[in-house]
């Protein structure tokens, strides 16, 4: 009898786990139909409308994400939903119920085909999620499709119905018709945006990868020189990364009123710049290193991310010590790529490199937070005033958190190692779907310099060690000036400094941030003051720095001004700072050592001195 009942345990178990084979079979290979129509673009709206394959369960609950890869923040990506209705293949409405600001219950879904329709309002450019007009369509997914658990490993295929001369362009792979995408899956389907519309469209190839360059709207670019320059960018991955993880690329470039900013996906990207801010050598490099440092991230967390990212839960925050190393080191890497393929020279990283270390100067907040810190509270940063003086950003402190590694494991390694090689064994060893967390880092540390990194790593990385930029540049042969020339060199010009920020106003100067521990600080004005007048003098000028000439450092001034509408006065002792811009500059003698490692550093030849 016990073997019997041995036998039949034995056998139910196994009837189950082929059931729970096939099941997760068909939910592999399901398909979700989505159809977006355009039909008023002037009005920035769309109809989408989702077939979904046999729900099982008497109730379903279909999402939008809370947030977008690429931008660590909570969004209202819901809030532009209206007109919901769910109903099955057989045209019969379902009831619904919204559970809460992204989540729609619908019931009566046993062993039903699911069909959901809704209205989309598009109008947010800048966030880079929804945006229609009557020139174009961009689509981010994740602020557009809606999805089930179950339905998450489902291929989805898009068809967009658009107006006649629109062109529609994806890093997904085309279906049977232009308009038309097909994605393995909804994470890939919400890592790959849409833009659609009357755009301009490039195509090259490199080392038989393709690419494409999309640009909407119209502006003071010259789009034969980024497709050139795109094409000497691409090849330089090579300096960091063994292999390509992509047959095709797309670069998408939105040239626009106002919005700015860019946004990594797994083979594309979308920049935003103003559609003035091309054409000057400033604003050009601006763009071509926004395109580098979206690159990067093809690797770097669109094949390797941090464990706490992997994989994306989209109904809330994702949290890690690590996006310092996802986007800080995204910013350093932009400029190794930039250098290496000639399209920067090395007075323009030197100008860059100086830009940094004096934000880093007047960067209060780096005594208060670590960058392992601000990694893991990305999701409740914030900026102005508190941020600057209590908080460290990501991107800037986690670019001086990578140079220092670097040129730590370059010394270590008698320059035959660098930074660039911890990243190519990351993507060696932790491609998705793994992850990797500090004991990983630590561990392809050790493997490649042969050093135990746990102490620089709790002083550097989770503690707030003060870096000495004279003693790292020095073993690249370079120095800090702030003088605009030889002659300038043996005048120690300074000017007054209070540590103020304002901005004009009919009231008055307003005060929009107080460094901590400048003299403002100590005299304790504070955001929103409106200075009207200095030593009982009225302020006339749009700022400070034309009055502050009359004065020296040192020197007591009064200020007066409104809080809460309440004159006050305050006596302020002035400071200095430096009346020139920090210049890197080279050694005049840099020793045969201190280039080599510049070389090894930067990939190109230590610069002459001039």
């Amino acid at each position: 009898m016990r073997e019997l009942i041995r036998v039949f345990n034995h056998k139910i178990k196994l009837i189950i786990a082929i059931s729970l084979f096939f099941a997760q079979l068909m939910s592999a290979h399901a398909s979700v139909k989505v159809n977006i129509s355009i039909e008023q673009p002037e009005h920035h709206l769309a109809i989408v409308e989702l077939k979904f394959e046999q729900v099982n369960g008497e109730q379903v609950n279909f999402n939008l994400p809370t947030w977008r890869t690429g931008r660590y923040e909570t969004l209202n990506l819901a809030n532009g939903i209206r007109e919901f209705v769910a109903k099955d293949s057989q045209g019969n409405v379902l009831s619904w119920r919204k559970i809460n600001k992204h989540t729609w219950q619908v019931s009566g879904t046993k062993n039903k085909k699911v069909h959901l329709s809704y209205q989309v309002y598009a109008n947010q450019l800048a966030k880079r999620t929804r945006h229609i007009d009557d020139s174009h369509a961009f689509l981010d997914s994740s602020a557009v499709v809606m999805y089930s658990e179950a339905s998450r490993n489902s291929v989805h295929t898009v068809q967009l119905a658009v107006p006649e001369l629109w062109r529609s362009f994806s890093g997904l792979e085309t279906g049977a018709n232009s308009h038309q995408f097909i994605a393995t899956n909804y994470d890939q389907l919400v890592d790959s945006p849409i833009e659609t519309g009357i755009n301009e469209h490039h195509e090259f190839i490199v080392d038989s990868r393709q690419y494409e360059l999309v640009i909407w709207g119209e502006g003071n670019y010259d789009s034969a020189k980024m497709l050139e320059d795109l094409q000497v960018l691409v090849k330089q991955s090579k300096h960091i990364w063994q292999g390509y993880p992509f047959k095709r690329y797309v670069f998408m470039v939105h040239a626009t009123s106002g919005a700015r900013g860019a946004t990594e996906h797994v083979n594309s990207t979308i920049i935003q710049r103003s559609r003035f801010k091309f054409s000057t050598r400033k604003d050009y490099l601006g763009f071509i290193a926004t395109a580098a440092h979206e690159f990067v991230h093809t690797w770097n967390v669109k094949q390797y991310r941090p464990h706490g990212i992997v994989p994306y839960d989209y109904q809330q925050e994702n949290y890690s010590n690590l996006l310092w190393l996802v986007e800080g080191s995204t910013s350093y890497f932009q400029y190794q790529l930039l250098l290496r393929g000639n399209l920067m020279t090395t007075d323009e990283f030197f100008t860059t490199l100086a830009e940094r270390i004096t934000s880093h100067s007047h960067k209060p907040g780096k005594k208060s937070q670590s960058v392992a810190e601000a990694s893991f509270d990305a999701w409740i940063s914030e900026g102005g005033d508190y941020g600057n003086n209590h908080s460290v950003n990501i991107y800037s402190e986690g670019f001086l958190a990578s140079w220092l590694l670097d040129f730590d494991i370059l010394t270590k390694t008698a320059l035959a190692k660098s930074y660039r090689n911890a990243h190519n064994q990351l993507y060696q060893q932790h491609r998705l779907p793994k992850s990797y967390n500090e004991d990983d880092v630590l561990t392809i540390l050790k493997q490649i310099t042969g050093a135990d990194y746990q102490v620089w790593w709790q002083e550097n990385i989770q503690g707030t060690t003060e870096i000495d930029f004279s003693l790292l540049l020095a073993k690249a042969g370079l120095e800090m000036s702030y003088a605009k020339s030889d002659k300038d060199k043996l005048n120690n010009k300074s000017k007054v400094w209070t540590g103020l920020k304002t901005k004009q106003s009919t009231q008055g100067l307003i005060v929009s941030s107080v460094e901590k521990n400048s003299p403002a600080w100590h005299a304790g004005m504070t955001t929103e003051d409106v200075i009207v007048a200095i030593d009982g003098l009225r302020i006339v000028e749009k700022d400070l720095s034309n009055r502050l000439k009359d004065f020296k450092p040192k020197q007591s001034i009064t200020i007066t001004y409104f809080r809460r509408d309440k004159l006050t006065t305050t006596t302020l002792e002035l400071d200095e700072i430096p009346k020139n811009k920090l210049k890197i500059i080279p050694i005049v003698k840099a020793s045969i050592e201190q280039k080599a490692l510049f070389k090894a550093w930067t990939g190109v030849d230590f610069p002459q001195n001039k």
